[in-house]
């Protein structure tokens, strides 16, 4: 990822500090390819690791953003995704007490979603990420696909071996919503619920950053 995107991900959550962090991604898609989505960091499990963090002015190296620099940049983030055409009902929670973030918005499709992830990258990175779209949405065939166009593991090893063990024990969910059943996955690591509207993905972040499970996907909605 793009040290842009990275940023949010680091200061926002304070990652850098803790291994015991969750990344939840959850999307609601309506049948003409506009929803929401809801962007979870969650790192509850180490708030007191955390809070005693906060104290310090740096901690291996890393200088430990105060609760105004984060609260500053969220609102740099959020700003940015008001600006995204297509976008809209952008919102944010940021915990101190439970070291939870959120940011939520409505969306008109899923070109919307692939400017967001645009904006907080480089020019040279945008091009890659409108080449190849995080998100695809056909409302013909019925069929959403989840992919990627960065190579964790190969980034994964650009990094020094104490910030390795920041994924050591870290997770990655995803939840798919639809209003139509989900006929096949294409990932098998994914879960149908009962009611075939919705699909889990729950991975260990070390799996995906190493290559040995991806987030990517492909869901069949049913005629």
């Amino acid at each position: 990822m793009n040290k842009k995107l990275l940023l949010f991900l680091s200061l926002t959550s304070l990652f850098l500090f803790t291994s015991c962090f969750e990344f939840v991604e959850e999307v609601t898609f309506n049948k003409d390819g506009s929803g929401s989505a809801v962007l979870t960091i969650n790192l509850s499990k180490s708030k007191t690791k955390l809070a005693s963090i906060m104290l310090l002015d740096s901690v291996n190296g890393y200088k430990v953003p105060s609760k105004a620099i984060i609260r500053s940049k969220v609102n740099e983030i959020v700003r940015k995704i008001q600006q995204t055409k297509g976008v809209r009902n952008v919102k944010n929670t940021l915990d101190f007490n439970e070291f939870i973030v959120t940011v939520s918005c409505d969306f008109d499709n899923v070109e919307a979603l692939n400017e967001v992830i645009s904006n907080f990258s480089s020019k040279k990175q945008a091009e890659v990420i409108k080449k190849n779209k995080h998100f695809t949405f056909n409302k013909k065939s019925k069929t959403f696909t989840r992919s990627h166009h960065f190579d964790l593991g190969k980034e994964f090893q650009k990094t020094k071996m104490q910030d390795r063990k920041v994924f050591e024990t870290a997770t990655y969910t995803s939840v798919y919503r639809f209003e139509t059943p989900i006929q096949t996955s294409a990932n098998k690591q994914a879960r149908i619920s009962k009611s075939k509207k919705a699909i889990m993905l729950h991975l260990q972040a070390q799996d995906i950053v190493v290559n040995r499970e991806t987030i990517k996907n492909k869901i069949q909605l049913e005629n």
